[in-house]
């Protein structure tokens, strides 16, 4: 009996380790981004609200100060006219295997709406996020902040 007791523990133990790498590896896109472009830096923290990702500004760093007075002028409904942090940026995407694809994008610079399609890297490092019309599009490559 003490031997049957072990070899349960011993599987449940395994079970639940199994359970915790399938939960990280389907979640390798929920965190905390940072996006580098010349003039700016942004931090995205993505996040999963009923089994869809969604993402927010959190921080916007212009010339290495953080910038809390920026808002997004070019924005229409909703985000007309709201500060850029805390502004929501990515949503509705939907898990497609590995990757998250049919949600939307906004690019605060200009107010407009892109499909978006979302792939992390196999280690959780860094995210491909491609914004499109059509056939037409821009990838950036975020890295992972936390």
């Amino acid at each position: 009996m003490k031997h049957f007791g072990k070899k349960v523990f011993g599987l449940l133990a395994i079970a639940g380790l199994s359970a915790v790498a399938t939960f990280a590896q389907s979640n390798l896109a929920v965190g905390l981004w940072k996006s580098e472009e010349p003039d700016k830096t942004t931090l995205i923290r993505t996040y999963e609200e009923n089994g869809k990702l969604m993402g927010k500004v959190e921080k916007l760093v212009k010339k290495g100060v953080e910038d809390t007075t920026a808002t997004c002028t070019k924005c229409t409904g909703e985000s007309k006219d709201k500060p850029i942090a805390g502004l929501p940026l990515i949503w509705d995407m939907k898990k497609d295997g590995a990757k998250w694809t049919n949600g939307k994008i906004l690019e605060p610079d200009t107010g407009k709406v892109y499909a978006c399609k979302i792939e992390p890297s196999p280690d959780g490092k860094k995210l491909n996020v491609r914004g499109s019309i059509l056939f037409l599009g821009k990838t950036q490559v975020w890295a992972r902040v936390e």
